[in-house]
């Protein structure tokens, strides 16, 4: 459980950093390792970006990060409790990519 606490807290700072510079990345929310990203075309009208949300999915897959999508564009993670800060950082960085590839399509 503490593990879970750490390690969820690292990614919703880095999550949280990431907002400022994804426009895509609405809402970041989570509890330990349960995370939701939510994707939206617009923050103020939280437009939902559904075909980003799935544009993100495919390009995290084929770069070996799975995770789902929850109502059409949160991203949702559900990893391992004993996920480590190092393999967090590392699904953090695909993710980062993903969102600039995706926003540059």
């Amino acid at each position: 459980v503490a593990n879970a606490a750490s390690v969820g807290a690292y990614a919703l700072e880095r999550l949280h950093d990431m907002r400022d510079r994804h426009p895509l990345m609405g809402d970041v929310r989570g509890r330990g390792l349960l995370i939701g990203i939510e994707l939206v075309t617009d923050r103020v009208a939280k437009t939902p970006a559904a075909d980003a949300a799935e544009a993100v999915l495919y390009a995290a897959m084929s770069r070996g990060l799975s995770f789902k999508t929850t109502m059409g564009n949160v991203l949702t993670w559900t990893p391992p409790l004993i996920t480590t800060h190092e393999q967090m950082g590392q699904a953090l960085d695909i993710l980062d990519q993903c969102l600039s590839d995706v926003a540059k399509a």
